[in-house]
């Protein structure tokens, strides 16, 4: 999980190249406190269930991934919704710029990149939920 968030965090804050100062400072500033904060509280939930000591699959067994999981997935859609933000964010700064024709086109990537996001997210909720909690006996 560890991955995942400083992968998060490379990815999301090169959107913030290109916008103002106090832009830069508030969304880098949630960006970044977001996946301390996650990182924080994944190491102590893992702490507090003997992660580091008991096996990988003793560890699934004994239910702590469900504690985990609960941790995970409100970040998850946290993550995915400071990331849409900043996408769309971006895109309509760049119509803001444009004066030509060719504006409109920035308009139609945010409304596919919306729509993908719609069918893409679930998709990716159902594997980071299937990771940590039981769907099957």
């Amino acid at each position: 999980m560890e991955i995942v968030t400083i992968l998060f965090v490379v990815v999301t804050l090169p959107l913030l190249i290109g916008t103002g100062r106090k832009f830069k400072l508030y969304a880098g500033g949630i960006v970044i406190g977001t996946a301390l904060l996650f990182l924080i509280g994944e190491l102590i939930i893992k702490v507090q269930t003997d992660f580091f000591s008991l096996g990988r699959q003793e560890w699934y067994n004994q239910g702590f991934a469900e504690d985990m999981g609960k941790w995970v997935v409100p970040f998850f859609l946290l993550g995915v919704a400071i990331f849409l933000i900043l996408v769309n964010i971006r895109m309509i700064q760049q119509f803001l710029k444009r004066k030509d024709g060719i504006r409109w086109i920035w308009i139609a990537f945010v409304v596919v990149i919306d729509v993908f996001a719609l069918f893409l997210v679930p998709m990716l909720l159902f594997f980071v939920a299937f990771m940590f909690f039981p769907f099957a006996p």
